[in-house]
C-alpha cells in the first residue's frame, strides 16, 4: 500500500458516462489519446460489468457507494441514507466528499462535504438553469416533426432524445439592427440589442456592448445587477450584415450557488474558474450545423471540472472529488450506429465521418487527464472510470404492450397503464427493467390478491421468456434473462425497492414506443444504447463493459483485471471497495463489493 498519513489521501474520480472500452483502446493504439495511454501503461485498470440496468445512475452510485443496487439503489433522483456505504464511510472518519455535477441519485453526507450542480435528471429543467441554453437565428425556424419513435425510458419520457436540442430562437431584424430574446425558465425574458458596425456585430447586454466577429466568442457576461445573478456568453457564428443574416450561440445560464450545499464555496469557485455549465448548446452529431460548437463548451465543461477538483482537493482539504463528463456518452448515442458494422444502419463509406466525431470527444476527455495529471500532488489517486459503455439500436420493444398480450396490464390511448386496471407495472424511477405486480395492500391502486401473487409473477415471466423475434439471421430471443424477485440476489438485487420481476433485454432490442403501437418493430432511426441491454452486450466494435483505471501512489502498474472478453470482470461496487480500502477506512464491513487486490502495491 502507501506510507501516506491516512488524513493526507486524495481521490479525484473523473467520471466518464458511456466510456467504451475498445474505443478507448483503438484511439491509444492510434497515439491519439497520450494522457489515457500514460494512465494504463502507469496505473492498474479493468473493466467493470455493469448492473442492470445498464443505467448511468444505477451503477455511478453503486461504484461510489461500493453496494450493490439491492442495498443502495433505491431509484433515480432517491439517494440512499444510512446504508453506511462509502460516502457515510468516510463522514464517520472526518474525511470530506465534494460531489460536483454527479447524478442527484447520490448526495454526500457529511455536514462538511459539498454538493454543485448535481446532473438533474428530473422533467423540466434543473433548479440552478435559469435558462437553457439556444441558438439565435434570423433563418426561419425547422419545424418539428413528431418523431415516428421514442427511444428510452420512462416511454413517455424520450430519454434518447434529450440528446436532440430544439433549441433554436428567432432574432427579429429591424431598421435599427437586431433584436434575440433570451426566455429565462421564471416566465420572464431578456432583450439583447444588435448592430452592425464596421467592426462585427455589437450586442448589448444588460446595457454593456460588445463586439464580435465572426467565430468569436464573448467574454462572459452577466444579465443582472451583479455576477451572481446569472452569467451568460455568446458566440457569433455567423454575420452578413448585407442580407441580414445572424446566427448567435447563447450558453447555459445558470446559478448554482445558490441551491448548493455551501454557497459561500461554490461562489469561490465560480469566481475562480468562471460560471459553470452542465449542457452545451448543439448535440455532438456531424448531422448538426455548428456540431463543433459542442467540443468547444464540452472542454469548457471539463476544464471547469478538473479545475474544481484540484482547488477542492489541494486547497479545501477535501478528501474525495467525484464528478461525470457527459460529452462522451452523447457522441455515442448520436454516432456509433454508423460507425459499427453490426448496426443496419452502418455505410462504409460514412463511417469515418462519425468515428471522427467519437474521436474528437475522447481527445476532449484526454486533455482533462492531462489537467489532472500535471496539477495533481504526490498524494493524490486518479480514477477515471465509466458506467457503460455503449452498442447499436436494431428492435424497439413496447414492454407495456407485450404485457398487455398477456392479460396483464390495460393501456389508454396513449398505450400507458391504466393503474387500477393493471395486474403488473413498472416504475419510472427504477430504470425499466422491474416489473412490479400490483399488489392490493402494498401498492396504491393494487388490484392483485396476495392469494393470486405468484400467480402473476409466474405469467409475468411467461410473456418476458416466450418473446421472440424474427430477424434477417434467424429467430433471436427478446430478454436475455429474467428472475423472480426471490432469485434477483444472483443479479445483485434483494430487498424492498426491488421489483417483482427483473429482466434485461438482448443485444440490439432497447425500450421504447412507435406511432403505430407496435409491440416489437426494427428501430426507425440510427442510434445506440446501454440502459434496456444486458451488461454482457458486445459487438465486435463496441459493448456495454464500463471501466476504472486507478493511476497514483499505491497502485500496481502491472495491475490488470478483466480485459480480455474471455476474462471475468469485476462489478461497479468493486470500485467503491477498492477507494475505502486504499483510504484505510477502518470499517468497511457494509460494503458489498471486494477489494480488487490486484491493482494495489502490496
Amino acid at each position: 500500500m502507501t506510507n501516506m498519513q491516512d488524513s493526507q489521501r486524495k481521490v479525484v474520480v473523473l467520471g466518464v458516462d458511456g466510456l467504451i472500452p475498445e474505443l478507448l483502446e483503438r484511439f491509444c493504439d492510434e497515439g491519439v489519446l497520450p494522457n489515457i495511454r500514460r494512465l494504463l501503461d502507469e496505473g492498474g485498470a479493468t473493466r467493470l460489468m455493469p448492473w442492470i440496468s445498464t443505467w448511468g445512475d444505477t451503477n455511478f452510485v453503486t461504484m461510489l457507494t461500493g453496494q450493490a443496487p439491492g442495498t443502495s439503489w433505491i431509484g433515480q433522483r432517491m439517494p440512499p441514507v444510512g446504508t453506511r456505504h462509502l460516502l457515510e464511510l468516510m463522514s464517520e472518519q472526518g474525511y470530506r466528499s465534494a460531489l460536483v455535477h454527479f447524478p442527484e441519485s447520490l448526495q454526500p453526507s457529511g455536514a462538511q462535504d459539498f454538493c454543485l450542480a448535481p446532473f438533474w435528471s428530473g422533467a423540466g429543467p434543473a433548479p440552478m438553469e435559469m435558462a437553457a441554453a439556444a441558438l439565435h437565428t434570423t433563418d426561419d425556424l425547422p419545424v418539428t416533426a413528431q418523431p415516428s419513435e421514442s427511444l428510452g425510458w420512462p416511454p413517455s419520457g424520450a430519454t434518447l432524445a434529450h440528446h436532440q436540442k430544439h433549441n433554436r430562437r428567432a432574432i427579429e431584424v429591424h431598421d435599427e439592427g437586431f433584436t434575440a430574446t433570451l426566455q429565462l425558465n421564471d416566465g420572464t425574458t431578456r432583450s439583447l440589442r444588435m448592430q452592425a458596425d464596421d467592426e462585427g456585430l455589437t450586442l448589448h447586454c444588460h446595457d454593456r456592448p460588445i463586439t464580435l466577429s465572426s467565430g468569436e466568442w464573448s467574454e462572459w457576461l452577466s444579465i443582472g445587477d451583479d455576477e451572481y445573478s446569472g452569467r451568460v456568453r455568446f458566440k457569433l457564428l455567423a454575420f452578413d450584415p448585407i442580407h441580414h443574416h445572424v446566427e448567435l450561440l447563447q450558453s447555459q445560464i445558470t446559478i448554482p450557488a445558490e441551491h448548493s450545499s455551501q454557497p459561500e464555496l461554490a461562489r469561490a469557485l465560480i469566481d475562480r474558474h468562471g460560471p459553470f455549465i452542465s449542457k452545451w448548446t448543439v448535440t455532438a452529431s456531424p448531422d448538426e450545423r455548428w456540431f463543433e460548437t459542442s467540443f468547444e463548451e464540452g472542454r469548457y465543461q471539463l476544464d471547469w471540472l478538473t479545475n474544481a477538483a484540484m482547488t477542492l482537493l489541494n486547497e479545501h482539504n477535501f478528501n474525495l472529488f467525484a464528478t461525470v463528463f457527459r460529452l462522451n456518452d452523447e457522441t455515442h448515442h448520436t454516432c456509433l450506429a454508423q460507425c459499427d458494422p453490426a448496426s443496419p444502419f452502418y455505410r462504409p463509406e460514412q463511417r469515418e465521418r462519425y468515428l471522427d466525431v467519437i474521436r474528437h470527444a475522447y481527445r476532449v476527455l484526454d486533455e482533462g487527464v492531462g489537467r489532472l495529471l500535471q496539477q495533481r500532488r504526490d498524494d493524490t489517486l486518479i480514477v477515471l472510470a465509466s458506467d457503460h459503455g455503449d452498442v447499436p439500436n436494431r428492435y424497439l420493444c413496447d414492454i407495456y404492450r407485450r404485457l398487455e398480450a398477456f392479460d396483464l396490464c390495460t393501456l389508454d390511448d396513449y398505450g400507458q397503464p391504466i393503474r387500477h386496471q393493471s395486474r403488473a407495472l413498472l416504475k419510472d424511477e427504477r430504470g425499466g427493467l422491474e416489473i412490479f405486480v400490483n399488489l392490493a395492500g402494498r401498492d396504491p391502486e393494487g388490484v392483485v390478491a396476495p392469494a393470486d401473487f405468484d400467480q402473476v409473477q409466474t405469467r409475468i415471466l411467461r410473456a418476458l421468456t416466450s418473446w421472440y423475434c424474427v430477424t434477417p439471421d434467424g429467430e433471436q430471443n427478446v430478454i436475455a434473462v429474467a428472475l423472480k424477485k426471490c432469485d434477483a440476489q444472483v443479479l445483485g438485487y434483494w430487498g424492498e425497492h426491488a421489483g417483482d420481476v427483473l429482466f434485461a433485454y438482448s443485444p440490439g432490442f432497447v425500450w421504447g414506443t412507435n406511432q403505430h403501437g407496435d409491440t416489437l418493430a426494427p428501430v426507425q432511426s440510427p442510434g445506440a444504447n446501454h440502459g434496456p441491454q444486458i451488461p454482457s452486450a458486445r459487438t465486435d466494435f463496441a459493448s456495454n463493459h464500463g471501466l476504472a483505471v486507478l493511476h497514483g501512489p499505491g497502485i500496481d502498474s502491472s495491475g490488470r483485471y478483466g480485459l480480455a472478453h474471455n476474462e471475468g470482470f469485476p462489478r461497479m461496487s468493486d470500485a467503491g471497495a477498492t477507494l475505502a480500502h486504499w483510504l484505510a477506512l477502518p470499517d468497511s464491513a457494509t460494503l458489498d463489493g471486494r477489494v480488487l487486490t490486484a491493482l494495489l502495491k502490496h
